[in-house]
């Protein structure tokens, strides 16, 4: 996967779901079943997939010498202290959001999956 200036692709990426996940309480469309279905913590898991998938493309790029710790790690601790970051936020913003410890969860689910993806797609291109 190629992706040219992956920093700015992280960063775009990261205010769309900052656009996201601070709309209004009463600008979000309610769906029976997708309520019922936990359709968001799916939509929280799938953001925060890319959202690490970019970040760890970015993190890679640095040159070998000022990287300290592996591109994966700093792209999971990145990916979830933004979704703390964003539960904070929805909590402290009286936008008729609430903080969701759940929400975090999937977040950081969502990352692990979207870097575990990275992964076996990098070790399927190696052989």
């Amino acid at each position: 996967m190629t992706v040219r200036r992956p920093g700015r692709w992280a960063a775009l990426w990261a205010l769309a779901v900052l656009v996201l996940t601070l709309m209004p309480a009463s600008d979000v469309p309610r769906i029976g079943w997708a309520e019922r279905l936990a359709v968001d913590k799916l939509v929280h898991a799938f953001l925060f997939g890319v959202q690490g998938i970019l970040l760890a493309l970015a993190f890679s790029g640095r040159p070998a010498w000022r990287r300290r710790a592996h591109p994966y790690l700093l792209a999971l601790l990145a990916a979830v202290a933004f979704g703390a970051l964003v539960e904070i936020l929805q909590e402290l913003m009286g936008l008729g959001r609430h903080a969701d410890v759940l929400d975090l969860l999937a977040d950081a689910a969502g990352a692990v999956a979207g870097l575990t993806f990275l992964h076996w797609r990098g070790a399927g291109a190696a052989r």
